[in-house]
């Protein structure tokens, strides 16, 4: 709105110096100016910006409708075309500004009314209800009429155009989130966690890993069925998300299995992190199967080892965990 001030501002300076300036407009720039004013005011010390908007532009589409029907008659009585063309090269800014100001549905409205109300004023002379002799006139109304029927058709191609974007980008978002996560967990799958874990190693990023499996859950699905095997996994994550750091991510590496990027984490850090969680899943209460455990392998990766090394030790360390007892967390050697 500063902005618009000042372009106001400007013209009313350039249309005083070069003394072409109409009656109504001198006091049609002040006004505007006081308006636009109060409602920048309005916008960011009271905080109604979108009350503020339509303000601004009912304001606008009622000044510069009145110029239009001003200058037509005054143009049709004494044959000079200068002031309605002059006031009609600002009109197309109405259609803009509805469509940045308002919604959609009442942007077209309000720029169909306009254009309803501009065709109506230029088609009198030719109803014979406005006395009209200047070829000039006559011929600038259908150039009008005709050229604003552009403006107003190209700006609906774009509000279209920007629509269909909109939903591509959402559409694409949507497939790309469908993609990444698990559909029954709600967090990453293993796509999602080998483009994060690639990421990571291109920009030397130090993180550790724990790979977690959650103990005889075969039994779970054979003795209660999926169903309650999905609750399960379903409260586990939960359990286990609850506990994590905010920069550790979770993900479902497959079936039963889980890793945590511990995002930065120290070995020792890694280690804490990985007891917390297989705590935090021991001592919750199942609704069904009551208790259950998770072991857990943690590995660091370093930038003078390959990924798939640190994977493997995570994977062992998991084994050694399930083959001592299982309910544990081992470290990689």
């Amino acid at each position: 709105m500063l902005i618009g001030i000042a372009v106001v501002a400007l013209i009313w300076g350039l249309e005083e110096y070069f003394d072409v300036i109409l009656p109504y407009d001198r006091y049609g720039y002040f006004i505007t100016i006081i308006v636009a004013a109060f409602c920048l005011l309005l916008a960011h010390f009271l905080r109604r910006a979108n009350t503020a908007k339509i303000l601004l532009f009912f304001y606008m589409s009622l000044y510069l409708i009145s110029l239009t029907i001003l200058s037509f008659i005054n143009s049709a009585n004494s044959g000079d075309i200068y002031t309605f063309s002059s006031t009609l090269q600002w009109l197309p800014i109405l259609y803009l500004v509805a469509f940045l100001f308002l919604s959609v549905k009442q942007a077209v409205i309000s720029t169909i009314a306009i254009y309803a109300l501009l065709v109506s004023l230029l088609i009198l002379p030719y109803l014979g209800l406005l006395h009209v002799e200047s070829a000039a006139l006559k011929a600038l109304s259908i150039n009008i009429t005709l050229s604003h029927a552009v403006y107003i058709f190209c700006m609906f191609g774009v509000i279209k155009l920007k629509q269909t974007q909109k939903e591509s980008q959402l559409k694409a978002l949507q497939m790309e989130q469908a993609a990444n996560n698990d559909g029954l967990l709600g967090i990453g799958n293993r796509r999602l966690l080998e483009a994060e874990l690639d990421s990571r190693v291109a920009k030397h990023t130090p993180f550790s890993l724990l790979l977690i499996d959650i103990d005889f859950f075969k039994s779970i699905n054979d003795v209660h069925g999926h169903l309650v095997g999905d609750d399960t996994l379903r409260e586990i994550t939960q359990c286990m998300n609850a506990n994590l750091r905010p920069q550790d991510m979770l993900g479902r590496w497959g079936g039963e299995e889980f890793l945590v990027i511990a995002n930065g984490a120290k070995f020792d850090s890694a280690l804490t992190l990985a007891e917390r969680l297989r705590t935090a899943v021991e001592s919750h209460s199942f609704s069904t199967v009551g208790k259950v455990t998770v072991s857990i392998g943690v590995s660091q990766f370093k930038p003078d080892k390959p990924l798939s090394q640190t994977f493997a030790e995570a994977d062992k360390a998991l084994y050694q965990a399930k083959n001592a007892g299982r309910n544990q967390v081992v470290a990689a050697a």
